[in-house]
């Protein structure tokens, strides 16, 4: 895993302080590290005098600025052509330095008036464009002139470059207007900025550069504590069988509390057999449709997990049972999912058995709508869609520093795993931003809790089975990236053959 920051700024502080690295020369580094994604793309040493690329630098007033100004110096030394866009004059004393080392270097400059001239006339000769005017201090609303130069830049076909965190996005990864970086090079340490729903279609390749010390030095973790971390290919952990002297039993009894929609609880029930569950039941029905998969109009005696929720229905009248014997039997483990999430019994459910972070055996998978109706029938808040994509860290950390016996899976283009740690006195977020566009089709949510289910099942425990099936729900989508014809039905079969 790798620790990611709200804010970076007391790590850059105590790097001057500590370590004796001026201001400059981190931005120095900084500089290098821009210089170095820049060039790939612009230097070809054929073409040096015959076509001469041009690098479009965006600069704000700040310290952003100053990077663009110092990284405009820097490409000079290649024998191509900058010119740095003044977005606002520089305000700080390094940017106004950076600058006019910059103009003594040979560094053209337009400003955002000009700016949509200069395009017309230099469109098909600018090779990339880097943006600089905001960094990781930024606040909305985005300025009406940094708002003009991006619409302005976005019309140019080329290779484009952030610094930090593209030009647009809050703290949190918020935007409406925002830079659409192909790569963002971000400086000293990961952010939260660059890990939100909004930020997946802004950010491109993220690649970490250092400062002038080493990450582990940056972010001493005696001092600063991460406020999330990146969950890596590293952290699944399969569930391969290894002994040989087993029987289905032995790999534990998946049971899915089927309702009205039964193609979901199918799907569910497929994924949880095929990641490793031994036995796989619909409990609430006559017969299965398939010949994998059992069926009992009872909860079978030797369940080892329950998936209440996916195709359940909102009305069911076996829904209080269900509550009743999760209640009774302490020692099941279950997943929460879709339409149990709009029982009016939720909110006392999930304090009589969701409350005791000493026994944790609740996993929840809701999307941003669900999360918006669990939230208000918790009584933890009324919030739109919209608001809880866009405040999802705060009210995912709220939510299971509630109910600090469940693990909550909130769904997304970035999937957030949230856990309470006594220990640390503070609700943990893990970041998952494998998941591909493949995965917005119906069914994709079922198999997610099938996984979670078969995992349970197996003897994991409820964080440990949570990040292994997001992961795998995600890596396995990798497959169809970009494509519309992914099904439940390939989905279950790409995670079949992760290795």
């Amino acid at each position: 895993m790798k620790k990611i920051f709200l804010d970076s700024r007391p790590m850059d502080k105590r790097a001057r302080e500590d370590f004796y690295l001026t201001e400059e020369l981190m931005m120095e580094n900084a500089a290098t590290a821009l210089e170095n994604a820049v060039t790939p793309y612009v230097f070809h040493e054929s073409a040096r005098y015959i076509d001469r690329p041009h690098v479009l630098i965006l600069c704000g007033a700040g310290n952003n600025g100053a990077d663009g100004y110092a990284l405009a110096r820097r490409l000079i030394c290649h024998e191509f052509t900058v010119t740095c866009c003044v977005v606002d004059e520089p305000k700080s004393e390094v940017c106004k330095l950076q600058k006019k080392r910059a103009e003594l270097a040979g560094v053209f400059f337009t400003d955002f008036y000009s700016l949509d001239d200069f395009i017309d006339a230099k469109s098909f000769d600018i090779t990339v464009v880097v943006d600089c005017i905001f960094g990781a201090g930024f606040r909305q609303p985005l300025p009406p002139n940094a708002e003009a130069v991006l619409l302005s830049v976005s019309k140019i076909d080329c290779r484009k470059i952030s610094c930090d965190i593209p030009t647009g996005l809050d703290a949190l990864g918020n935007g409406t207007t925002v830079f659409k970086a192909d790569e963002t090079v971000t400086m000293g340490s990961l952010k939260l900025a660059l890990y939100s729903d909004r930020a997946k279609d802004c950010t491109g390749k993220i690649t970490l550069a250092n400062l002038g010390i080493s990450k582990t030095n940056f972010e001493h973790e005696s001092k600063f504590i991460a406020d999330a971390m990146l969950l890596e290919e590293s952290e699944m952990v399969l569930p391969w069988r290894n002994k040989n002297n087993v029987n289905k039993g032995s790999f534990g009894h998946a049971v899915i509390a089927e309702g009205e929609k039964t193609g979901a609880a199918n799907i569910a029930a497929t994924a949880a057999l095929n990641f490793g569950a031994g036995l796989a039941t619909l409990a609430g029905v006559d017969a299965s449709n398939s010949m994998s998969i059992m069926s009992s109009k009872e909860l079978p005696s030797n369940t080892s997990a329950l998936l209440l929720g996916s195709g359940f229905g909102r009305s069911n009248k076996d829904a209080k049972k269900y509550f009743s014997y999760l209640k009774q039997n302490m020692d099941i483990p279950f997943v929460l999912d879709a339409d149990i999430f709009y029982y009016d019994e939720i909110k006392n459910f999930l304090e009589e058995n969701c409350s005791d972070e000493k026994n944790i055996r609740c996993i929840l998978t809701p999307h941003p709508k669900e999360f918006s109706v669990l939230l208000e029938k918790c009584g933890l808040g009324t919030f739109t869609v919209s608001e809880v994509v866009a405040q999802r860290y705060e009210l995912a950390k709220k939510f299971a520093e509630t109910y600090k016996g469940s693990i909550l899976i909130l769904k997304g283009a970035v999937t957030s795993i949230t856990q309470w740690s006594s220990k640390e006195n503070l609700s943990c977020v893990y970041l998952n931003p494998q998941g591909t566009n493949a995965l917005a089709k119906a069914g994709s949510g079922d198999v997610l809790a099938g996984l979670c289910l078969a995992l349970l099942a197996q003897g994991y425990n409820s964080i440990n089975a949570a990040i292994t099936a997001s992961l795998a729900h995600t890596l396995a989508s990798k497959k169809y990236d970009g494509s519309f014809a992914l099904t439940p039905e390939k989905l279950i079969e790409e995670i079949g053959a992760l290795k």
